[in-house]
């Protein structure tokens, strides 16, 4: 029965091959007698040679790729651009030395580097390692010093703002005693704003003992949130007037720090500002400040890419099987095309069509699934946490309050064209050999 069945769809092959051209040998590639063959045997049912079960699960296999591909690379780029957009906008993007420099020569210098094409601001910082102590809670934290209109210039901090205002910061001058914490250090600590937090520092006054510890206790002005760990747990913000005195610094400052309009040319900035001889002092670009963090994330990124392009290239190996499958069921229709004139390339042409259709509606379906995944993930995110009970992205480990995703619509191409590629390839191979078929052997074991 099934025989006949197969024999009445080659029939009906070679019917319509005669309708559409008496000869296939004037079929142009790709044509319309190729294009309805292809399509015919994708849309034919199992019984009648159509495809087996593994060609679909093989196109659910490139989708579920395809899915994954788009959907880790997305949120490798988001955590790529989340964490560096919160170093870059709270750390300078240039450090220019300033150690045993004058204020007023400090000062000179910073309104010369302000002048400097795509420069932000420039502002003196001193920073210090310190011990943090609130109700018997020590937490060892560095203090980052700054006058208060450069503090307000930073709109990480200002734009996340949890409690308290900035309005009171500084005010006083070098008499201040007020300071800005991050919220993970006052969860740590236990204090809120206007809470007491005794602050000691090493470098206290020398003695005839030696130096001995300084320690003041200062009033906690606000607390932010920036979303990460190394800034809301263990920094301090302190007005650098103070500051000066608390770590006995004299009339200097410890650097300059350049915040320019983009942070990416930060490197060539520093190169133009010894070669323009506007300071001779050493200067470093953050990039290079954090050459660990910034190579790491690139590294990595790239080693998911590579593994993730492997997957998908396995996965689109297992076409193989389906179309061979479909060769095979069709080794009758092949026959007879062949012995009506068609050519090798046309029967290469029909199986490589067969294939793609395939690879196609498996990178589609994942090029939609995996998109549509990364612009909901934090809907997503959240509602497997409320399912689950349990924390899906601990803040504590990844130092970010949610999982990052930055759907970057050329990483996406590049994702589907390789996907699509390696399909296309892969089908290339059962392809060749359905029009290496012998017309007489074949029709000789039907």
């Amino acid at each position: 029965m099934r025989g006949r069945d197969i024999s009445h769809s080659a029939e009906n092959d070679v019917e319509r091959s005669v309708i559409v051209d008496n000869s296939t040998k004037g079929t142009q590639p790709f044509g319309a007698f190729e294009r309805m063959l292809a399509f015919r045997y994708i849309r034919a049912k199992r019984e009648h040679g159509g495809l087996a079960l593994i060609s679909i699960v093989s196109t659910v296999g490139v989708t579920l790729a395809v899915f994954a591909l788009i959907t880790i690379m997305s949120i490798m780029n988001g955590f790529r651009l989340e964490l560096l957009s919160k170093v870059v906008g709270f750390e300078p993007h240039v450090y220019v030395n300033a150690v045993e420099m004058p204020t007023a020569e400090a000062d000179e210098l910073a309104r010369k580097i302000s002048l400097q094409k795509g420069v932000v601001n420039v502002a003196p910082v001193i920073e210090e390692m310190v011990l943090a102590d609130a109700g018997g809670r020590k937490e060892g934290v560095s203090v980052k010093a700054l006058r208060p209109h450069d503090l307000e210039a930073l709109d990480l901090v200002v734009d996340h703002l949890v409690e308290g205002d900035l309005s009171q910061f500084g005010i006083e001058g070098a008499k201040s005693d007020t300071i800005v914490i991050g919220e993970g250090l006052a969860r740590t600590l236990g204090v809120v704003v206007g809470s007491r937090l005794k602050l000691l520092s090493p470098n206290g006054p020398q003695t005839v003992m030696g130096q001995v510890p300084r320690s003041k206790v200062y009033t906690v002005n606000a607390i932010y949130n920036v979303g990460n760990e190394k800034y809301d747990r263990y920094t301090v913000i302190m007005p650098i007037e103070h500051a000066r005195l608390f770590f006995s610094m004299g009339d200097s400052y410890q650097y300059l720090g350049v915040r320019l309009e983009d942070p990416d040319k930060a490197a060539d900035f520093v190169m133009n500002l010894r070669k323009d001889g506007v300071t001779n002092r050493y200067a470093r670009d953050w990039k290079s400040l954090n050459a660990q963090l910034v190579g790491a994330l690139v590294v990595e990124r790239n080693v998911m890419r590579l593994i993730m392009m492997i997957v998908v290239m396995i996965t689109a190996l297992n076409i193989i099987t389906g179309v061979l499958m479909l060769v095979k069921n069709k080794a009758r229709d092949i026959a007879i095309l062949r012995t009506i004139g068609a050519t090798r390339g046309g029967v290469v042409r029909i199986f490589l069509m067969s294939g793609s259709i395939l690879g196609g509606v498996g990178v589609g379906v994942g090029l939609v699934f995996g998109v549509l995944f990364v612009l909901n993930i934090a809907p997503i995110q959240h509602g497997v946490e409320f399912v689950c009970g349990c924390e899906v992205f601990p803040k504590s480990v990844y130092q970010l309050n949610s999982i990052p995703a930055k759907l970057q619509w050329s990483e996406v191409a590049i994702v589907t064209g390789w996907a699509f590629l390696m399909t296309v390839l892969t089908t290339l191979i059962p392809s060749m050999w359905a029009s290496r078929l012998d017309p007489v052997e074949a029709l000789r074991n039907q």
